[in-house]
């Protein structure tokens, strides 16, 4: 009997012992288990974005960075920490894109404007459009807000009255219209610029060359329409300040009994004197005159006269005809003008006109910009109490010139002047008779 109890006994302590054994396992486990966190079945939240001067520098792979400001925590944190990633400053490009009666124009601009932005790379600026529906309100409005998103430059004004829009909202920014102001109150005011393809310039151009080879008498023939008398206007008053008198002035239409009348015109007393002849009209007007006027005397006119992608034999008509060009046009082989891509759709020579000033216009901005004091950057909704550097000055920053393909660019106060080679028309081709100065 002893025996029997002494078993049950030893049973009852070792049983005792077993499960105090499993006690401390169970508890081992549960301490071990609560340590891991658990596994949510719903979706991770996305990462809080870092403020815009927050920027974490790049780690090597694997590391844990701590606080923003501390070394990471591994052992590389010896080395010293990369060059944070930032990005390239924002050159502003403001256009009527939305505009029905600007916005195939407005189209043509900005692709040469991005095309050339591309090309020299987005390390240290790149460009950003901005989206206007007219040059006047909208324009002013995307100025602003260009300037509120930190732009460093802003390029805009695509006709006159646009670019007097962005002279008037022009400060401490570069600011670069493409087109000359229609309101010339702030023509000279510091870090606001402007590039013209006007075909008053050209006209400008050829009175000039016309003189530069010692004619003195011009016979002006134009037609009535308002460009043509813009053209005549500005190549009068550029003849008269180089010393040229004018011999006559001759209206041709282009109707058919024009070309008896232009011959009979020509030979009057005074037309008789001209040792040279303006043509101031479009190209089937200036086809239809020029075998009426006398044969051997020289003759210049502008690009407005041409067709650049007319065939040989409509450009036999107008064959000795000399005239200013754009480089686009008359020199692709240049160095200047060949690295640069061609639109990728077929456009109006009037808008690829308009592309090719795109392209000079991102390479004078970069340009100005480069040199510019840096202004600082604006916070959305803040104005800066930081006093703004001081403006470029025209006069004693001298920008080097540019052969751009709209021409060799230069600084004149705030006017960037193309100076254009001289085209001549021979056996129906347009030949480069007198390179840009």
């Amino acid at each position: 009997m002893n025996s029997w109890h002494d078993w049950v006994g030893s049973c009852v302590r070792r049983t005792a012992r077993d499960a105090a054994q499993v006690a401390m396992r169970l508890v081992t486990v549960l301490a071990v288990t609560a340590a891991i966190p658990a596994v949510s079945q719903e979706k991770p939240l996305a990462p809080r974005p870092l403020a815009d001067a927050q920027v974490l520098p790049a780690g090597p792979v694997g590391s844990v960075p701590s606080k923003l400001g501390e070394k990471d925590a591994t052992p590389d944190a010896t080395k010293a920490p990369d060059k944070p990633v930032t990005k390239p400053k924002s050159i502003a490009l403001i256009l009527p894109l939305s505009s029905q009666a600007l916005g195939k124009a407005a189209e043509a601009a900005r692709a040469g404007f991005l095309a050339a932005a591309d090309f020299s790379g987005k390390e240290q600026f790149e460009a950003r459009v901005y989206l206007a529906e007219d040059e006047a309100a909208s324009t002013a409005a995307m100025y602003r807000k260009a300037a509120a998103d930190g732009a460093v430059a802003i390029v805009g004004g695509l006709t006159r009255d646009g670019a007097a829009t962005v002279s008037r909202e022009s400060s401490y920014l570069p600011t670069l219209a493409l087109n000359m102001p229609s309101d010339s109150a702030r023509d000279h005011a510091n870090n606001f610029f402007y590039i013209s393809l006007s075909l008053d310039w050209d006209a400008r151009l050829a009175a000039r060359a016309a003189a530069g080879e010692g004619f003195r008498n011009a016979a002006i023939v134009h037609s009535n329409t308002a460009l043509a008398k813009r053209i005549q206007d500005a190549f009068e008053k550029e003849w008269i300040k180089q010393g040229g008198t004018i011999a006559a002035r001759i209206v041709f239409s282009g109707n058919l009994s024009d070309g008896p009348k232009l011959k009979a015109a020509m030979g009057k007393s005074d037309a008789a004197k001209a040792d040279v002849v303006f043509l101031a009209a479009d190209m089937p007007v200036a086809r239809f005159a020029r075998p009426y006027l006398p044969q051997g005397l020289p003759v210049f006119a502008t690009a407005q006269t041409f067709d650049p992608r007319a065939n040989t034999v409509e450009n036999l008509d107008l064959d000795s005809v000399k005239y200013p060009e754009i480089p686009w046009f008359v020199e692709r082989d240049h160095s200047a003008v060949m690295v640069y891509p061609r639109p990728q759709e077929a456009m109006p020579t009037e808008y690829e006109r308009l592309y090719a000033l795109g392209i000079d216009a991102w390479r004078i901005i970069f340009a100005l910009v480069s040199s510019a004091p840096s202004a600082p950057a604006a916070e959305k909704g803040v104005v800066s109490s930081k006093p703004l550097p001081t403006p470029r000055s025209n006069a004693k920053q001298p920008f080097a010139p540019i052969d751009g393909v709209t021409g060799r660019i230069s600084l004149d106060g705030n006017h960037f002047m193309r100076a254009l080679p001289l085209v001549e028309m021979r056996d129906g081709k347009a030949k480069v008779s007198k390179p840009a100065e």
